[in-house]
């Protein structure tokens, strides 16, 4: 049997001219030529073994979570054309022969499907009706869809009739999106390697924002870190240094990963544009709040803590929005500062009544700011049961560096694999005046 060539759809139309070969001479050359066109060719047969078996898991799964007595996959040819068989998994003999190649202006069942519907056909005269692939008494025919572009059909056939309810179709439309899952992510590795690298572009412009990993100013020393591991950032840290002595951020945006991404990136922005004035922390956040609460779209939620540090003197000053933690290490233990005394998450309301803390560290002592996701991280069933583990890692700590103390914090983190987070340390030193 001759096929047509199969694509996965994409925005760039393919100039490759690609001979039709029985599917079951192709071998993987054959598959590493069909994959040189602008778009990635979709072809089961001939791909590595692993690949194919997948693909069988994953419609006898399927079949038994239905009870179906045959499923199937048809995709569509490059030309949306015809729909080709590129697997099958039946209970029956008889459906071994079902339809490989289909021309879809014929396929009724699968034309009402590709616009977005699950289509039942409780009988055997709905089946013939609406020309399925195969003659059974009821039939399922799933659409599959990837970035709104229909790719194929899913098809459940079974030997009963069926009623249709709405338990089934949900079934059937979660496994259509692990068969489309599967194929975009494994069979289309142009795409997927397009992806990645657009993430990495991503992640290097984001690592291009943050404050050097250590900084120094008399009488204080201070080092950040954010998990490299993680796919984009929606946390960052940052410092501006003055004549007065530095001023330090650490924010974690809330919500999905690339829409985290843009806030955390519109709030460093605004915390920057700022440091000219020489705010305090508690007026940095309210200005940073307005900023965006005034030009975003009302969607857009994050902590921030900002710290000042003065190089002629021992006094912090830090304001705290949301669920940042900052804690302080002294000779007498581990202890959060301000606790419940942060304000409300920027972007909440249009006025976020943010205020002054004030602390004061002695030389040796440490202050530790963690994003949520980092506190998270750390083992603990409460609040102070991870404070407590974090006493016992570090103890005093007034012989380590800001750098030596991030170490020992990351041996409480290294659950965190590619989750983001970041921690800040500074450490009061003694001072040169």
């Amino acid at each position: 049997m001759t096929t047509p060539p199969l694509r996965i759809f994409s925005d760039t139309a393919s100039t490759s001219t690609v001979d039709s070969k029985p599917l079951a001479e192709l071998d993987f050359s054959d598959v590493e030529l069909l994959l040189e066109g602008d778009t990635p060719v979709v072809s089961i047969e001939g791909l590595e073994s692993k690949v194919k078996q997948q693909v069988g898991q994953i419609l006898a799964t399927a079949a038994t979570a239905l009870s179906a007595d045959w499923t199937a996959i048809y995709l569509l040819d490059d030309e949306t054309q015809n729909l080709i068989l590129i697997d099958q998994c039946s209970q029956s003999d008889r459906f071994q022969q079902a339809d490989e190649i289909r021309n879809l202006k014929y396929s009724t069942a699968d034309l009402e499907a590709l616009t977005g519907h699950v289509v039942t056909l409780e009988s055997s005269q709905r089946m013939e009706y609406w020309n399925a692939p195969v003659n059974a008494r009821a039939g399922i025919c799933v659409p599959l869809i990837s970035n709104d572009i229909p790719m194929g059909t899913l098809w459940f056939s079974f030997e009963n009739e069926l009623e249709a309810t709405q338990h089934r179709s949900a079934l059937c439309e979660v496994i259509a999106d692990r068969v489309v899952d599967y194929l975009t992510r494994r069979l289309a590795p142009s795409n997927s390697q397009k992806h990645s690298d657009m993430a990495d572009l991503a992640k290097r412009w984001q690592h291009s924002r943050l404050a050097q990993t250590h900084f120094e100013i008399d009488g204080w020393d201070i080092q950040g870190w954010i998990n490299p591991e993680a796919p984009v950032h929606h946390s960052f840290y940052d410092w501006q240094s003055g004549a007065h002595g530095v001023d330090i951020s650490i924010a974690q945006a809330q919500g999905l990963s690339i829409e985290a991404a843009l806030t955390a990136a519109v709030i460093q922005t605004g915390v920057r544009a700022t440091s000219h004035e020489f705010l305090s922390p508690a007026d940095t956040l309210e200005r940073v709040n307005e900023y965006l609460w005034r030009g975003c779209t009302g969607d857009q939620f994050a902590d921030l803590c900002q710290i000042s540090l003065d190089k002629n003197s021992p006094q912090v000053t830090f304001s705290n929005a949301g669920s940042g933690i900052l804690l302080s290490v002294t000779k007498d233990g581990v202890q959060e500062l301000a606790v419940n005394e942060a304000g409300p998450e920027l972007g909440v309301m249009d006025y976020g009544e943010y205020e002054n803390q004030c602390c004061v560290t002695q030389q040796g002592e440490f202050l530790i700011l963690l994003t949520e996701n980092a506190f998270q991280a750390i083992e603990g069933k409460s609040k102070q049961d991870r404070i407590s583990k974090i006493q016992r890692t570090v103890g005093k700590g007034s012989r380590l560096t800001a750098e030596g103390m991030i170490k020992r914090l990351r041996k409480l983190t290294l659950n965190l694999i590619d989750e983001d987070a970041t921690i800040v340390v500074i450490k009061r030193v003694k001072s040169n005046a």
